[in-house]
């Protein structure tokens, strides 16, 4: 299993041509990646549990709480797309649009695809093209982003939209990025809420509007899939994974996988 380019911030598109059963992983980040697939199929295994068939003209966000194992079911040329959480801040308000009427009743947690249409066949066609030729200048890459970002928006209805960029979606995402990059280091919520500079009942109310959940939560469900992804990737010894997340035991821990992964560390391991 390999681990490739899409995990490269520094890079706004690649192109990648793979082969048949050519496999590699996109690990849990701070960002989102869109992943279109221009020829071929693949399939995905989302945080080690359900697997879904990608196939030749659709497209896909890796989200960025979310780990990926790819395996490519024929030969298969991808385009993919940094969609770092800080570019969409000058979408903001398009995407404050983007909201479902019953939004309760929709399940964010399932995976979403969307068809690619004429206009955005068209235009990978002539990204291809531009990455071909091998022109390379960030702006102009950035550019074409910013064009792909309004493409979505011209293209597909509001709840396809909600569906395919829920994890992205926001009225502060400058916010939500500053959650996801420092979650993890603050610990627990008064700790980021500090590192925030807000008091604790005001962090949690903004938190709650953007993320659509309380933030003790969202950081347990979090904390659940890191853990969960370095267990299962088998590097670390699970002594060793227990205490990089701090639990002040090995018998914490074990409560907190059984209560959040539905099993010990042990038998997660096993499987």
């Amino acid at each position: 299993m390999e681990n490739i380019g899409i995990t490269n911030n520094q890079r706004i598109w690649e192109s990648l041509f793979l082969s048949k059963d050519f496999s590699f992983e996109r690990q849990i980040s701070t960002d989102p990646v869109i992943i279109f697939i221009i020829s071929g199929s693949m399939s995905l295994k989302i945080n080690d549990n359900e697997t879904f068939i990608v196939f030749s003209n659709e497209m896909f966000m890796a989200q960025y709480d979310n780990s990926y194992k790819i395996t490519t079911l024929e030969q298969t040329h991808l385009l993919i797309c940094n969609a770092s959480l800080e570019s969409w801040y000058t979408e903001q308000k398009w995407i404050e649009g983007v909201v479902l009427e019953n939004e309760e009743s929709y399940d964010y947690n399932i995976f979403y695809k969307l068809s690619l249409n004429k206009v955005f066949t068209q235009y990978l066609s002539l990204m291809n093209i531009y990455l071909e030729e091998n022109i390379y200048s960030f702006n102009f890459y950035e550019l074409k982003r910013w064009e792909m970002f309004f493409l979505l928006h011209y293209s597909y209805k509001k709840e396809e939209l909600a569906l395919f960029l829920r994890c992205i979606l926001s009225n502060d995402i400058q916010f939500k990025k500053f959650v996801v990059t420092n979650f993890l280091n603050a610990g627990n919520v008064q700790n980021l809420a500090k590192i925030a500079n807000y008091s604790t009942s005001g962090f949690i109310k903004k938190f709650k509007k953007s993320f659509k959940e309380s933030p003790y939560k969202w950081m347990q469900k979090q904390k659940a899939k890191q853990i969960s992804y370095e267990i299962n990737r088998g590097i670390k010894s699970l002594k060793e994974i227990s205490n990089e997340y701090n639990f002040s035991s090995y018998q914490h821990f074990s409560v907190f996988c059984k209560a959040q992964l539905g099993a010990p560390p042990t038998t997660i391991l096993e499987k």
